[in-house]
């Protein structure tokens, strides 16, 4: 016979951990909207895909899939590196490989502005799990100067 202290404490462990179990960890918010060179630009999800919406609100589709987002500096804003006079972004995204891996896909997009245009590099794949503090490499190796 188990005794009614016994059986309180049990009913309060198990209370609690369903209390727990319902909670979720809320991660930080990815930086989805930006200011590129004094304009706007955002990231957004078109059929699966990692879209980047200019100034002009016209859309550039990228190669990698939702969600996606901006390569941030240490003061949290979008992080940009110029290079010969040319203003870079990032655009990022990492996923976690199916367990047991503990192993990350990353993929990484730069966008430059050349003569008023955004350019869009090849994709890059690495095993890392971002989001990175990326080396200026990382910006200006994607492109052909």
């Amino acid at each position: 016979m188990r005794s009614p202290l016994f059986l309180s404490a049990l009913a309060a462990s198990l209370v609690s951990l369903s209390a727990c179990a319902g909670q979720e960890t809320v991660a930080p918010a990815a930086l989805t909207q930006a200011v590129f060179v004094g304009h706007p630009v955002s990231l957004i999800d078109v059929q699966g895909r990692c879209t980047l919406v200019k100034p002009d609100q016209s859309h550039l589709t990228l190669d990698m899939e939702w969600p996606c987002q901006f390569s941030l500096g240490p003061d949290k804003q979008l992080r940009v590196e110029t290079f010969n006079q040319v203003p870079i972004f990032l655009v990022e995204r990492s996923e976690h490989m199916p367990a047991p891996s503990r192993d990350c896909l990353t993929k990484i997009q730069a966008v430059r502005l050349v003569k008023e245009t955004l350019e869009v590099s090849d994709v890059s794949q690495f095993a890392s799990c971002g989001p990175g503090q990326w080396d200026q490499k990382m910006y200006t190796a994607l492109f052909r100067w």
